[in-house]
């Protein structure tokens, strides 16, 4: 496969950090604040998120559109784990192409929350998703490393 380089972000996005093995093994992600107040996170498809076939795992892209809307979920100042989480896949990623996320919290109750999100790749939809997630308490309270990088 043809090498690609992990440093070629477009402008305005930054490093996200995410720490420890699992987040080295599906990293590194990078991340864009939003006047609106919402964020976008991305991803380049490299060498480790390609598959038998030449594509991006759907495991990977399962995996950053669950903690693209846990992240939405943490910067509402809610803490919840997954409990449901139905994907529709649209369109395959290549190697090197550029995939950005967007999400949102579509509904909130007493203990669960709603929220929906969308990877996009260039003009192509990669996915939607939409899932259900349970108010937890951690305790200490949960912050978006984006919050850390640098």
């Amino acid at each position: 496969m043809t090498k690609v380089a992990e440093d070629d972000i477009p402008p305005g996005f930054e490093a996200y950090y995410h720490p420890g093995p699992f987040g080295e093994l599906v990293g590194p992600y990078y991340h864009k604040d939003l006047s609106d107040g919402g964020f976008i996170r991305a991803f380049r498809a490299l060498e480790k998120h390609i598959n038998q076939v030449g594509l991006v795992q759907g495991g990977m892209l399962c995996t950053f559109t669950d903690q693209l809307i846990t992240t939405s979920l943490i910067r509402a100042g809610i803490e919840a784990v997954t409990v449901n989480l139905n994907i529709s896949f649209m369109s395959s990623v290549k190697l090197g192409e550029w995939v950005e996320g967007l999400s949102e919290i579509t509904r909130e109750g007493g203990r669960v929350v709603w929220a929906r999100g969308v990877l996009t790749s260039g003009d192509k939809t990669v996915l939607t998703a939409q899932g259900l997630w349970q108010k937890v308490s951690f305790g200490e309270g949960l912050i978006d490393r984006a919050d850390q990088a640098g």
